[in-house]
């Protein structure tokens, strides 16, 4: 994956601040200039139960360091639920060098605090660097890095550059008043937070919120377009119960489209008797460029079934529990990267499956299809779970559906011999991955213009765990109670009636499933490691997985 290179002007102020910080410790350490002044600038002694000593000192606990990573802490919630996965990063980053760090270097320097400190629980141990100051500066940064990232107005994040820069200098004077540090201190308390936010955005690959944003974006929004420029159209198709927050999600989208030249964004949601048949054919029929699509796995297939053959390139935004084909095409979970792909990617013809049910109902689906026992698990599985532990959920349903009866199957792919077999899982794959990253096919290529079978039969519980083993560590062995078969058209009959999945949400029950592949029947934005033709699922999630962990994205051009 190739990371995106930090800004320049970021990774000048990070330097600074680090040069800066070690600078002004020697100082405060080996300049006996220093010191004196710090005596010279020492705020009057404040009387106990004074009404300004009270205020003081009410203040400095309210802005304690516990308590204002606390509220860094609740905006990383924030930010995970959101699946800002890189900025949630960077404010786990800032709690720890933020707190971790400043309490390590006050036990190196061990400075003592001024003699006629107001006794309070805010002035105790050592002085330098504030405590509250590096925690300030930190939070401050860390609310401006949150509004930067969902694109919020310019003139609102200008406000709140201001207004953090008044919570500094008051929180500094605060602590100036209860003579709880020296001026050196509470200078030594600024760099250090200014230092460990940055390089906490840095590290995490978020973007730094500076000053001259502002002047960038005023120019660039009044710039006039050029007189080649071609205009675009954009349809969102969005599932509003996965979508966390809708005003965020919506201004996040129309700010990155119109910053490219994109015009009149078609916004359009899915209610729960459509998931998005009714959407997809309004965005074709209006004959937009691009579909950008947020939502679950069962919207995503339906969205994919609507452009099959279009050719009009669809944008995928992880916003479900299982997000399989995002995972298994390259496509990073964090919701900015995933925009960015989405927009500046490169496109990549991938394989899409019709499949017939009982010879007369009839689907589209990208990832997976399966009978028996992992439709029973999909099904099962309890949505207030997934909610609260996502895939996880699904090893609790696997393990209440583990007496699953087998099926007696039987097994026809493209004109050979069928195959009977007594199986427990019946999957016909397009893609490798499942639920919880579960490798069952990761040899699969969602472009080879083949679908991949699998059928497993285990009888006792020691076949049981040799399949799982198999599976799990990718084995090539040959295995009596394992199937393996490629082709392009499967036919499966059971012996019952039983339920069956498509890219993981139940959809009936059937005894006949008959899956045909539709080589390059739709356009997907994947970043430029992913466009990789012929690649294998497994290589393509770790594309997407990389993309996550470095905030990076392959961009056309």
């Amino acid at each position: 994956m190739v990371r995106r290179p930090p800004p320049p002007s970021a990774v000048s102020v990070a330097v600074a601040l680090g040069l800066a910080f070690v600078v002004w410790t020697g100082l405060v350490l080996g300049f006996p200039p220093v010191p004196a002044l710090d005596r010279a600038l020492l705020a009057p002694p404040l009387t106990p139960g004074s009404g300004l000593a009270q205020i003081s000192a009410a203040f400095a606990l309210l802005t304690y360091p516990g308590l204002v990573y606390g509220a860094v802490a609740g905006l990383a919630v924030w930010a995970w639920q959101r699946r800002l996965r890189q900025l949630c990063l960077a404010l786990v980053l800032m709690i720890v060098l933020g707190w971790g760090g400043y309490g390590l270097v006050k036990l190196v320097v061990r400075r003592a605090r001024p003699t006629q400190a107001l006794e309070v629980l805010t002035a105790h141990g050592y002085a330098y660097p504030s405590g509250h100051l590096t925690a300030i500066v930190c939070a401050t940064i860390a609310a401006g890095a949150a509004m930067a990232v969902t694109r919020q107005p310019v003139r609102k994040r200008f406000a709140w550059q201001v207004a953090a820069a008044a919570i500094v200098a008051v929180v500094a004077l605060d602590r100036w008043v209860l003579s709880a540090h020296w001026v050196s201190d509470l200078v030594g308390g600024v760099l250090f937070g200014g230092l460990v936010a940055t390089v906490s955005l840095l590290l995490a690959g978020v973007h730094v919120p500076l000053p001259h944003d502002f002047v960038t974006e005023m120019v660039r929004a009044r710039a006039p377009l050029p007189d080649d420029h071609v205009t675009r159209r954009a349809a969102v198709i969005y599932n509003p119960s996965k979508v966390v927050d809708w005003v965020t999600f919506r201004r996040h989208v129309e700010y990155e489209l119109r910053v490219r030249g994109w015009e009149r964004t078609l916004f359009l949601e899915t209610t729960p008797e459509d998931s998005g048949h009714a959407m997809t054919a309004q965005a074709v029929a209006e004959g937009v460029d691009l579909v950008l699509g947020a939502g679950g796995d069962g919207t995503v297939r339906v969205i994919c079934s609507g452009l099959a053959d279009t050719g009009i390139p669809f944008g995928l935004i992880p916003a479900g529990t299982g997000n399989l084909l995002a995972k298994n095409i390259g496509i990073p979970l964090d919701a900015a990267l995933a925009l960015d792909v989405a927009l500046d990617g490169e496109d990549k013809a991938i394989d899409l499956v019709g499949v017939t049910m009982d010879h007369r109902t009839r689907h589209t689906f990208a990832v997976m299809a399966g009978i028996g026992v992992d439709a029973a698990i999909m099904e099962g599985t309890n949505a207030d779970l997934k909610k609260a532990v996502g895939s996880a959920a699904y090893f609790v349903s696997a393990a209440q559906h583990a007496n699953h009866k087998a099926l007696l199957t039987r097994v026809q792919v493209d004109d050979g011999e069928p195959v009977e077999r007594l199986a427990h899982v019946i999957v016909v794959g397009n893609v490798g991955f499942l639920q919880g990253n579960l490798p069952l096919i990761p040899d699969a290529r969602p472009d080879d213009g083949l679908l991949d079978v699998l059928i497993a039969s285990p009888v006792t519980f020691r076949d049981w765990a040799r399949v799982v083993t198999r599976v799990l560590t990718r084995r090539k062995r040959q295995d009596a109670q394992l199937d393996r078969f490629t082709g392009r058209k499967v036919t499966i009959t059971v012996d019952r009636r039983d339920a069956y999945q498509l890219d993981g949400d139940t959809a009936g029950e059937c005894r006949t499933m008959t899956a045909e592949v539709r080589p390059g029947a739709l356009v997907v934005r994947v970043p430029r490691e992913a466009a990789t033709p012929r690649a294998t699922s497994e290589q393509l999630r770790a594309v997407g997985a990389a993309g996550d962990a470095h905030g990076a994205v392959g961009t056309a051009g």
